[in-house]
């Protein structure tokens, strides 16, 4: 379980055509940044009283850094949508590191 404040969020990284799950802690307001842990590309987020907005940086807000420890990479692969497959993603995806 994701500690209180925290919510599990997923990305499609263009960069490596793949997903990225991480948690964001929605009670730090300002741009939250994450690293795909395969290619290395920057993602950016921007929590605003403690919502994820469309914004995608704002150089007024503070800057936090998501450790690399709790991103999770896999890839955009058909197998992982069905049967035993999609259980243990789904259930990966809601433990933290």
């Amino acid at each position: 379980m994701l500690d209180e404040g925290y919510e599990m969020q997923e990305l499609y990284c263009h960069n490596c055509n793949g997903y990225v799950a991480f948690p964001v802690d929605l009670r730090l307001d300002g741009n939250h940044v994450v690293n795909c842990p395969k290619c290395g590309h920057e993602h950016c987020r921007v929590v605003k009283n403690g919502r994820i907005t469309a914004q995608r940086w704002d150089s007024r807000n503070p800057t936090h850094y998501v450790l690399s420890t709790n991103v999770h990479y896999y890839l955009n692969d058909s197998s992982t949508t069905t049967g035993t497959n999609l259980y243990i993603n789904m259930a990966w995806l809601q433990t933290s590191a």
